[in-house]
């Protein structure tokens, strides 16, 4: 196959937001926060426009940006009239769909910015994966959201070239992909706890970094893994096992955890966020019992029925 010219060079730019320069606070990457919305935003956009810069500078012919953070509220995180100039940027109302929306077998490779650790990484900033609660495995490893986003653009045959967060990120990424190029822009103690460079130093490391990466496309390749695999969630408790257990192809493979073994990453995935999905309803039963104290909650609740019964009727 005929290697591809600097003119011909698309990549996918994927944005997370733990893992994003300046970030040092969760309130600061949850939508409706004062933080979020007069810190948080600015500091995703301006490390994409760092990467931006970059791989423009590297001479990338396109360049599509997924907004791929979810936020608790719209989930649109980036700041479209900050972003730097001819790029596609992907804020799709489904969150789940922007990443697919984005990407095709036409691109060369893809970055992941601002991604953070996996589930129970000590020294990680905010680590979790997907969620808040559970742990995933693949083929009996432990494994994160690098890891997730790596294996579903392998279906397209896209590498992960560059990867951006703190050192506990840089660690797990370049262990994952040894060829991989990374910037550490803070340095994590804990979930709660960590030390970030100075914004102008991590955009430029951040910038610099990407015209370097663009030089492993061929090099690094996608990421390869067994198939069928064998996806496996642990829960925190019986209760969300048992909620997830009901999907078709499911099994019970311990406790707390659920498993499936899937064909594909699309397959894969989509098991995932059903499951989790499904397990997050327990997460809302203590908000439904704070809800039902406030004195006005039945009135609410009896309009809201008496309204979804009556749009379904006159359908």
């Amino acid at each position: 196959m005929r290697r591809k010219s600097l003119g011909d060079l698309k990549i996918v730019v994927i944005v997370d937001m733990e893992g994003i320069s300046g970030i040092d606070d969760y309130r600061q990457i949850l939508s409706g926060n004062k933080e979020f919305e007069e810190f948080g935003k600015t500091q995703i956009t301006e490390d994409v426009n760092a990467v931006i810069r970059g791989l423009k500078a590297a001479g990338v012919a396109e360049i599509r940006v997924v907004d791929a953070h979810g936020s608790g509220g719209p989930s649109v995180n980036i700041i479209p009239e900050k972003l730097e100039k001819d790029v596609k940027l992907y804020q799709d109302p489904n969150i789940f769909q922007r990443v697919k929306h984005a990407v095709d077998k036409s691109l060369s490779a893809a970055v992941l910015v601002g991604f953070h650790a996996m589930a129970e990484t000590k020294d990680g900033f905010i680590t979790h994966t997907i969620t808040i609660e559970p742990r995933v495995k693949i083929n009996g490893a432990p494994v994160g959201e690098t890891a997730l986003t790596a294996f579903m653009l392998a279906e397209y045959g896209i590498p992960v070239i560059m990867a951006t967060g703190d050192q506990a990120l840089v660690r797990e990424a370049s262990a994952l992909l040894p060829e991989i190029e990374t910037v550490q822009v803070k340095t994590s103690t804990d979930r709660r706890t960590t030390k970030c460079l100075p914004l102008a130093q991590a955009r430029k490391l951040i910038e610099e970094t990407a015209v370097r990466a663009v030089s492993k496309i061929g090099k690094v390749k996608p990421l390869k893994i067994k198939r069928p695999a064998k996806i496996e969630i642990i829960f925190p408790t019986k209760e969300h096992a048992d909620l997830a257990e009901i999907i078709p192809r499911a099994k019970r493979s311990g406790e707390n955890a659920v498993s499936y073994m899937a064909q594909n990453a699309e397959e894969g995935e989509a098991f995932l966020y059903t499951a989790i999905s499904l397990a997050n309803r327990l997460r809302l039963k203590p908000l439904l019992a704070e809800l039902e104290k406030l004195e006005d909650f039945r009135k609410i609740e009896k309009a809201f029925m008496e309204k979804m019964i009556a749009d379904w009727l006159s359908q």
